[in-house]
């Protein structure tokens, strides 16, 4: 049983904590849609993969000019695997210097895997810091994260994921109120058995932002 507890967690370790960053904040009066989808999972050194796919949705609004509250999901509802996460997270904007921004955030948020009658369930805690260049009305992010995670199943005694990781995405602004948004990441962990040396957790997908 705690294989398969480790075997989720791998897959579903990286969810909608990893999703779409930017140090923009959402245009004050209007909320901020995003819908999407990504693949995330374990990456090995000699190239092996092991993809989940996912849909990604989220709804920003700013609260000041310079702070915003996001609600993010994903959800893979397949009969192989189901998979579902909610996140609640809030971003300030504390830096500003030319094209150059600096923003911070932290996020709580559950998660749960069920394959063949199996439940595995997740909860996690993650703060990242998020850096960002305007390239004209596009944004080109940098970020990185620290977090905890705890999975929990019956018949396996809960494993403590401890995380870093970083990840790179791009704003590409279409119009005034649209946006494709691709992001990919990796994340290390310190957890014995979940990962060796030459395993990553990995992220990346695309997502359209639209604000109305």
């Amino acid at each position: 049983m705690k294989a398969l507890l480790l075997s989720c967690a791998v897959l579903a370790g990286c969810g909608s904590y990893s999703t779409y960053r930017t140090t923009r904040i959402a245009k004050p009066g209007k909320t901020e849609w995003l819908l999407g989808a990504q693949a995330s999972g374990a990456l090995a050194v000699d190239g092996g993969a092991a993809p989940l796919p996912e849909f990604a949705i989220a709804a920003r609004r700013a609260v000041h000019e310079k702070i915003e509250v996001q609600v993010n999901g994903t959800s893979l509802p397949i009969r192989q695997l189901r998979t579902g996460s909610l996140e609640l997270a809030g971003k300030a904007r504390v830096l500003e210097h030319g094209r150059w921004s600096l923003a911070t955030g932290a996020a709580a948020g559950y998660r749960i895997a069920e394959s063949g009658g199996a439940i595995v369930e997740g909860v996690h805690v993650a703060v990242p810091v998020i850096g960002a260049v305007e390239l004209g009305r596009h944004q080109l992010v940098f970020s990185i994260v620290g977090g905890y995670q705890k999975w929990y199943s019956s018949g396996a005694r809960p494993v403590e994921i401890p995380f870093l990781g970083d990840s790179v995405g791009f704003v590409w602004q279409l119009t005034e109120n649209l946006a494709l948004v691709p992001e990919a990441g990796v994340a290390w962990t310190t957890t014995r058995n979940f990962m060796t040396s030459e395993t990553r957790l990995f992220h990346m997908g695309f997502a359209f932002m639209y604000s109305r």
